[in-house]
C-alpha cells in the first residue's frame, strides 16, 4: 500500500512525458482508448497524438467579407464550459448560427499561470465589441505541467476586469463574464499590435496575453470593423403636457420604449422619430450590419430590426424596425442638458424585465475624464444618476419629469451603488448630424412646444 501511495505521489508530482511520435497505440495510456466523461485536457491530447482545440482548424479560409484569413466555427456551441474551449486559439474565427444566422468574428486566448500546485487559468473571447472569459482553478498539478489537475473552481469572470495596454490601465465593468471594450484600447490595438503588451488581471491574479493573439486582434480590428455612413435623420419638436406624477409619466411614455434581443445579448431602445427609428447602445446590438434583431413592444408583440447606424464613440445605435403601424417617438429633450438635483425616470427591461420604471436624481452632469476613459470617451458628456439600472437597462432612455429624453442609459459602477451613467442625447443627436427642429411656437428649456392650457 505505502509502495502504491509512493507512485500516485510521483504521478502528481511528475507529469507523464509525451512519447515519441513513433510511439505504438497500445503503448498509449488507457485514457487514450477510453477517454473520461470530461474529456481530455490538451497534454492528454498531445499524449494521444490527437489534434489539440489550439490546433484544429488553423488552416484556415480567406473570408470573402474582410480579406481576413479566419477559421469557420459553429457560435452555437458552448466555447466558454470548461478550460479547454472546442475552438482554435490565436486565430481569427468567423463564428456562425445555425440558429438565427448570426455572425460574429473573434479571437479566443488561454493564458494560466502557476502556483504549484494549482494552476490558475483564463479563457478569453475577444471581437471588435466586446471581451468575455472564464476563469479557472486547478489543482493536484505536478511541479511543470498539469495534465491531469482537478478543476476545483470555475466561472464567468467577475466585474470589474482590469486591462493593461501600452501602459495604461483600464477598469471594465460588465455582466455574467463579458465587457464592453473601450474605443480608445481597440484603436490601439489596431496601431501596434503585440508591441502594446496586453494583460489582464482576474481575481488579484495577472496573466499576459500571448503575442500570437494580440497581432491577430490588430488585424481583426483593422479590417472588421465596419465604417458607417451616418444616416439622415429628422427628429420633430414634440407638444409637451407635463405630468402630474410617475405613474402618467410611465403609462404614456413606456408604450415607445422597447425590448431588444440580439442573439445572446439583451436591452433596451427607444422611438426617437416619427419615422419609426429606434436608439439603443451599441453594445446591445453589436457592429455586425447583417444581424437582425427582435424588438418587444410594450403590447408584448415582437418586429424585427436591422441597423443602420453604429457609434463606437458615444456607444449608440440607430435601428430600422419592419413596422406595421406608427409609434410616437418619445420627446427629445435637445436644446438643454439636465442639471444636479432633477428629478429622472429610468425605463427599461432589467434582466429582461420589460417595462420596468426606476426614479431618481440627476447626481452629476460631467465631461468624462481619464477616470471613466474605460467606459466613455474622454470628453463626452454623461449624466450620473442614482436611478437604479441593472444589465438590461442598457439602451433604454432616462427621462425628465416631463417625459422627455435627456439620455441613454448606458453603464453602472458594480462595485459601487447609486452610481449609474446614461450618455447625453444632445451628444448623440450632434454625432448624427442631426438639426434642431424650427419651432413657431412657444417652446420649454428642451425645445418643445408648450401645451396651451
Amino acid at each position: 500500500m505505502r509502495f502504491l501511495s509512493y507512485l500516485a505521489l510521483l504521478a502528481v508530482l511528475f507529469p507523464v512525458l509525451q512519447p515519441a511520435d513513433n510511439a505504438l497505440a497500445e503503448d498509449l495510456p488507457l485514457y487514450c482508448k477510453n477517454p473520461p466523461q470530461r474529456g481530455l485536457t490538451p497534454d492528454q491530447e498531445k499524449i494521444c497524438k490527437i489534434e489539440t482545440s489550439s490546433e484544429k482548424g488553423k488552416k484556415g479560409t480567406v473570408d470573402p467579407e474582410t480579406g481576413l484569413d479566419v477559421v469557420i466555427a459553429n457560435s452555437d456551441q458552448n466555447w466558454n464550459s470548461n478550460p479547454n474551449p472546442p475552438v482554435p486559439l490565436s486565430v481569427i474565427v468567423k463564428l456562425t448560427s445555425g440558429f438565427d444566422g448570426g455572425k460574429e468574428y473573434a479571437v479566443f486566448d488561454k493564458n494560466w499561470r502557476k502556483s504549484y500546485p494549482n494552476e490558475y487559468g483564463v479563457v478569453t473571447k475577444w471581437t471588435p465589441d466586446y471581451i468575455a472569459g472564464v476563469s479557472y482553478t486547478k489543482t493536484g498539478c505536478g511541479l511543470l505541467a498539469c495534465p491531469f489537475g482537478i478543476v476545483i473552481a470555475n466561472g464567468e469572470v467577475p466585474s470589474p476586469l482590469e486591462i493593461k495596454y501600452n501602459s495604461k490601465n483600464y477598469t471594465l465593468y460588465g455582466d455574467e463574464g463579458r465587457f464592453v471594450l473601450p474605443s480608445s484600447l481597440v484603436k490601439e490595438l489596431t496601431e501596434l499590435g503585440s508591441k502594446g503588451g496586453l494583460s489582464i488581471r482576474v481575481q488579484k491574479v495577472v496573466i499576459d496575453i500571448g503575442k500570437a493573439t494580440q497581432d491577430q486582434l490588430q488585424l481583426m480590428y483593422a479590417k472588421a470593423i465596419k465604417v458607417w455612413e451616418i444616416p439622415k435623420v429628422q427628429i420633430n419638436a414634440e407638444t409637451i403636457k407635463p405630468f402630474s406624477n410617475t405613474q402618467q409619466l410611465a403609462g404614456s411614455s413606456l408604450p415607445k420604449v422597447v425590448t431588444i434581443k440580439s442573439g445572446d445579448s439583451q436591452g433596451t431602445g427607444f422611438f426617437f422619430t416619427s419615422s419609426g427609428l429606434v436608439l439603443t447602445n451599441r453594445h446591445v446590438v453589436g457592429s455586425n450590419a447583417e444581424k437582425e434583431s427582435s424588438l418587444e413592444l410594450a403590447d408584448g408583440s415582437t418586429i424585427k430590426a436591422k441597423t443602420i447606424y453604429v457609434s463606437r464613440k458615444d456607444d449608440f445605435a440607430v435601428l430600422q424596425p419592419v413596422l406595421a403601424k406608427t409609434i410616437s417617438p418619445l420627446p427629445l429633450c435637445y436644446s438643454s442638458y439636465p442639471v444636479a438635483g432633477q428629478e429622472v425616470v429610468a425605463l427599461g427591461s432589467p434582466r429582461g424585465l420589460a417595462n420596468t420604471v426606476t426614479r431618481g436624481i440627476v447626481s452629476a452632469v460631467r465631461r468624462s475624464g481619464e477616470e471613466l476613459k474605460s467606459d466613455v470617451p474622454v470628453n463626452s458628456t454623461i449624466i450620473q444618476t442614482d436611478a437604479s439600472v441593472n444589465p438590461g437597462n442598457s439602451g433604454g432612455p432616462l427621462v425628465n419629469s416631463n417625459g422627455e429624453v435627456i439620455g441613454i442609459v448606458t453603464f453602472k459602477k458594480t462595485n459601487a451603488e447609486g452610481l449609474n451613467f446614461a450618455i447625453s442625447i444632445i451628444d448623440v443627436l450632434q454625432q448624427l448630424g442631426i438639426q434642431r427642429p424650427v419651432a413657431s411656437a412657444k417652446t420649454n428649456d428642451c425645445g418643445n412646444l408648450v401645451k396651451a392650457k
